[in-house]
């Protein structure tokens, strides 16, 4: 579900804001605008001067879920089923496939 989310705020980003995002989970601020569009963070556009501002309230709050879940590698022993469900709601909310999963 994490992979699929990240697919679906990449075509979300591209689509609605018209401007390509990537993440990279070691360099703040995270997400960046991806400049050439190739869909990975390439090391010269991981800089502050890059940083996302095509921002939407949909992508932003499915940039945070993601970041968080990306960021807790306990999560999914510690609060399984809420990891879950924000994954879910997430995809959900921009527009990702959901078919074939279950919302706990």
């Amino acid at each position: 579900m994490q992979d699929d989310l990240l697919v679906a705020i990449q075509a979300y980003a591209k689509k609605t804001s018209g401007v390509p995002i990537v993440y990279d989970q070691k360099t703040y601020p995270f997400f960046f605008i991806d400049t050439n569009n190739n869909g990975k963070a390439d090391p010269d556009e991981l800089n502050a001067n890059n940083q996302y501002n095509a921002w939407t309230p949909r992508l932003l709050r499915a940039a945070y879920n993601y970041n968080y879940v990306s960021s807790d590698p306990g999560a999914f022993a510690h609060n399984s089923t809420y990891t879950i469900q924000i994954l879910y709601d997430s995809l959900a909310d921009i527009g990702g496939n959901v078919s074939g999963m279950t919302r706990p």
